[in-house]
């Protein structure tokens, strides 16, 4: 079946089931190879959508702008609400940019009073690739 993903047609076909898309994370030793690797467009979209949440603007190098900039926000003044919405716009805004063949269903942010003061946040996210797929949810914890 072909999927279109950003103007592009991707194929998750049995002919290139052998081939992969690119690696897997969490990183983990692969089968004869040095990582794991995806075999599927929802795979593969997953692994870049967990890459681009945890990277952190400047950290690519000669791509400064790729990231989300989360682990920074936590340092903001913290006003009830305020600071969850400024998690989600920039968690949107990045997505929508470097990824945009992904829909963000729903995000969650919990912080509770220890997590802020810590500087860290559980994030839940539901999200569909190209709207072809159904929701599937990731959650991952940041720290400043």
């Amino acid at each position: 079946m072909a999927y279109i993903l950003d103007k592009k047609i991707v194929k998750d076909t049995e002919e290139f089931s052998n081939s992969a898309y690119g690696i897997t994370l969490p990183l983990q030793p692969g089968n004869g190879n040095m990582f794991s690797q995806s075999f599927s467009s929802f795979e593969a979209a997953k692994s870049n959508l967990k890459n681009l949440l945890l990277t952190r603007k400047g950290e690519r190098p000669f791509q400064p702008d790729f990231g989300t900039g989360l682990a920074a926000l936590l340092f903001e003044p913290l006003v009830e609400g305020v600071l969850e919405e400024k998690l989600e716009s920039a968690i949107t805004t990045s997505v929508n940019y470097w990824l945009p063949y992904i829909d963000i269903d729903e995000i969650e942010v919990k912080m509770t009073d220890e997590m802020k003061d810590l500087n860290t946040a559980e994030i839940k996210l539901l999200f569909s690739v190209g709207g072809q797929f159904e929701s599937q949810e990731i959650t991952f914890e940041i720290k400043g």
